[in-house]
């Protein structure tokens, strides 16, 4: 069962956009949730098309505790609101906030830009972290900004906004215009980067201490068009090219997109480094050629027995996921025996109910649909590390688990995984150039219970070596230096 990021626009084999697969005698009994196109609908009455094909097809409303009547009776009203003072930005906005209200990474929505500026256009002229310690920091700042010139500097602690202490009124933050937040680590991080975010005009009044100096500074600030600067200058931005999830959301102008899907090089140390952005097969080039991700993966591997390296480090920050049986061939150079992986429940359209399925890129093996790492050639016993974040989604997060649970293998990084693993398939077409899409299945372990996807704010894999956001690594990270690959390269050295 395929499980992307979002539309996957980059996906460069017919079969990868088809959700069923399975020989002919598989499908007589099974139908898999198609997207719907509800746009020439008014939108009150898209809005209820919507709620009754998300509720009926969502893969989590148990696990996630989704309450779909509270939901429907909440945004209703609003909604019909919207409709009758035809108010396309109210409509807008109601459906970004009901959207937001599942705490799934793979339930989104795309953005409209000219609309989110209005919201969060302006920016104050510095960046915000939260260290481990729970200090609201500065770690940048544009030095022809008022923030500057009113004397703020990067490692100052925020005390008051707007009269209220700083911690209060993160709580209040909202974060709609970003991606869904899985896990209560990721929506504090996404809360903490857009307090920062306002309508161009907006006044704040602030209260900070610069580093060592106990004494309380208080500023004015106007907020202004920075071209969203603020947020660029924030973890993982200053580290991690998010340009392939640009590519793939169709945005404009990407941010350095890489040329390949697997990036390969040997670190200081004799340490092999493998970068993973995606778990498919793409032509990222526009060379006209499919290029196979598994393929460019064990040629690296190769690589690195021959020249013997100490250890390797796979970076999979910001990973936008792809196909889980990938996934499973690529362990397959890890694992000595062959190991159990997951169960794939998927929403059944025929009978109203969720049923396991084998997975739709392996021969169908009625007596146990499982999918399994099977241990293949070429293999590596050496120490790993992988590098995660809470950008590295869906299928690289079963990457993530599945060096994690190996004995010589570890999961290192300031925080764990987006906690968003579900199977992605169905969706709607809305009014306005609107799409949602949500995740009609599950991944289940061997108990047939449901594996990395967040409940209850918890979720993902977290890092078994988690590195601290101190004041120092922070201010590091803003200069743009690598603090976990510096982290992973030491403890392979250390080894």
């Amino acid at each position: 069962m395929k499980r992307f990021m979002v539309v996957m626009i980059v996906i460069c084999t017919l079969y990868l956009l088809t959700v069923n697969l399975l020989a002919d005698e598989q499908q007589d009994n099974f139908q898999a949730p198609e997207s719907e196109d509800f746009s020439s609908l008014i939108w009150s009455e898209a809005f209820d098309k919507l709620q009754a094909k998300f509720s009926r097809e969502y893969g989590f409303t148990d696990w996630k505790k989704i309450d779909w009547p509270a939901l429907y009776n909440q945004f209703k009203p609003r909604m019909n609101q919207s409709q009758e003072s035809n108010d396309f930005t109210a409509y807008y906005l109601t459906l970004r906030e009901y959207v937001h209200s599942i705490p799934d990474g793979h339930v989104h929505m795309n953005s409209l830009s000219e609309i989110d500026n209005r919201y969060i256009g302006g920016g104050f002229g510095f960046s915000i972290v939260k260290l481990t310690d729970g200090k609201i920091v500065v770690i940048w700042i544009d030095e022809s900004s008022e923030a500057y010139t009113q004397r703020m500097r990067t490692g100052a602690e925020l005390v008051e906004w707007n009269g209220c202490p700083v911690q209060a009124v993160l709580n209040e933050v909202s974060t709609i215009f970003y991606n869904n937040s899985a896990t209560d680590e990721d929506s504090m991080n996404q809360r903490v980067r857009y307090l920062t975010r306002a309508p161009i005009g907006t006044k704040l009044s602030l209260s900070f201490k610069n580093l060592n100096d106990e004494k309380i500074i208080k500023a004015t600030l106007v907020a202004y068009d920075d071209h969203g600067e603020s947020l660029k200058k924030t973890y993982p931005a200053t580290i991690v090219s998010d340009g392939l999830r640009e590519l793939i959301l169709g945005v404009e102008n990407p941010q350095n997109p890489p040329e390949s899907m697997v990036e390969k090089k040997i670190l200081d140390g004799n340490i092999g480094y493998l970068k993973i952005w995606g778990l498919l097969d793409a032509d990222l080039t526009d060379s006209g050629e499919i290029v196979s991700t598994l393929g460019l993966f064990k040629v690296a591997i190769e690589e690195f027995n021959q020249k013997k390296v100490k250890g390797l480090i796979i970076d999979i920050r910001n990973n936008v996921g792809g196909l889980d049986s990938m996934v499973a061939d690529m362990l397959a150079s890890f694992y000595t025996e062959k190991t159990f992986y997951e169960y794939q429940s998927c929403y059944n359209v025929l009978s109203g109910s969720w049923e396991i399925r084998p997975d739709e890129t392996r021969e169908v093996n009625p007596a146990d649909p499982g999918l399994y790492i099977e241990p293949d050639e070429p293999f590596f016993g050496g120490p790993i590390v992988a590098i995660i974040n809470s950008k590295c989604i869906s299928s690289g997060e079963g990457l993530a688990m599945g060096i994690k649970n190996l004995p010589n293998g570890e999961a290192l990084g300031f925080y764990g995984t987006n906690g968003s693993f579900g199977l992605v398939g169905s969706g709607a077409q809305m009014p306005g150039g609107i799409e949602i899409r949500w995740p009609y299945g599950q991944s289940l372990d061997k108990n047939r219970l449901v594996q990395i996807d967040s409940r209850d704010g918890i979720g993902g894999v977290v890092p078994s070596v988690r590195i601290p956001m101190t004041l120092e690594n922070a201010l590091r990270i803003a200069q743009g230096e690598d603090v976990e690959l510096e982290q992973a390269i030491e403890f392979i050295k250390n080894l």
